[in-house]
């Protein structure tokens, strides 16, 4: 069944960050879910940004460099700082072999994207 979390907030009140936290976290639960999630922002500067705050986060974290997104990752589940470091870069390198199932676009565009299917 699929799930919805919605994140609603005003401008500047840190939206893309929790919504790249919430990204990273079903990514580090599965490193195969960037295939089958779905994130969906309103406008493309959004959508841009996202996708450079995933990517780069998980490359900071895949070289051992500092990212905001440790902390949580480590709060949210089971796994060591080491073992998030090493997910990452097995996620990082999923997701840029596979860069076309890396789903973040605006609401515009997934609707479009529905409409061409049908």
């Amino acid at each position: 069944m699929p799930k919805f979390k919605v994140i609603r907030a005003s401008a500047g009140s840190g939206k893309t960050f929790n919504l790249t936290r919430e990204y990273l976290k079903l990514l580090f639960a599965d490193t195969e879910n960037f295939k089958h999630v779905l994130a969906v922002t309103f406008t493309n500067k959004a959508t841009e940004e996202m996708k450079s705050r995933i990517i780069g986060d998980l490359y900071a974290l895949s070289a051992n460099q500092p990212s905001g997104q440790l902390g949580g990752l480590m709060d949210s589940g089971a796994l060591s700082e080491k073992q998030i470091r090493n997910r990452a870069t097995v996620i990082l390198k999923k997701i840029l072999h596979n860069y076309s199932h890396f789903s973040v676009s605006t609401i515009d565009t997934f609707f479009q994207r529905i409409i061409r299917n049908f």
